[in-house]
């Protein structure tokens, strides 16, 4: 499912961003906005990385993969609340940040929202079935 729900997020990414910079808008209010849809469109695409990365390990039943996971979906957790905490930055630089979080984020939508909408219902229970996995397979062996 991670491997889907990366290839999503790849081509959405892919289409949004080259969408919004291929036409250059120009707003007082959002001075900032393609440094930040750059940045974030980076940090999203190691967000893809580290989840494709992981569930590659995943499927050839590597055990420690599982940590790794986790703390790769604690990560996206406090991205999405440091992203946020950063649209109350004054001058432009907030807007800015929250113009581009809507472009820029298209690449982990699908990973967050995939479990009909609920915010990181998916990521959540992804890893809790994992750690129960885990925990059977460390038993038996």
């Amino acid at each position: 499912m991670n491997l889907f729900l990366s290839a999503v997020g790849l081509y959405s990414e892919s289409t949004t961003t080259a969408g919004f910079l291929t036409t250059r808008l120009v707003d007082p209010k959002q001075p900032y906005f393609y440094q930040a849809c750059f940045t974030i469109g980076v940090v999203n695409l190691a967000f893809i990385a580290m989840v494709c990365l992981t569930a590659l390990d995943l499927l050839r039943l590597r055990v420690q993969s599982v940590k790794v996971y986790m703390w790769t979906v604690v990560a996206l957790i406090c991205y999405d609340f440091v992203n946020g905490g950063l649209w109350l930055l004054p001058r432009g630089v907030g807007m800015s940040i929250a113009g581009a979080t809507g472009v820029g984020n298209m690449g982990i939508a699908p990973f967050q929202f995939a479990l009909f909408f609920i915010p990181w219902g998916y990521p959540i229970l992804s890893v809790a079935g994992l750690y129960v996995a885990r925990r059977k397979l460390t038993i038996k062996c």
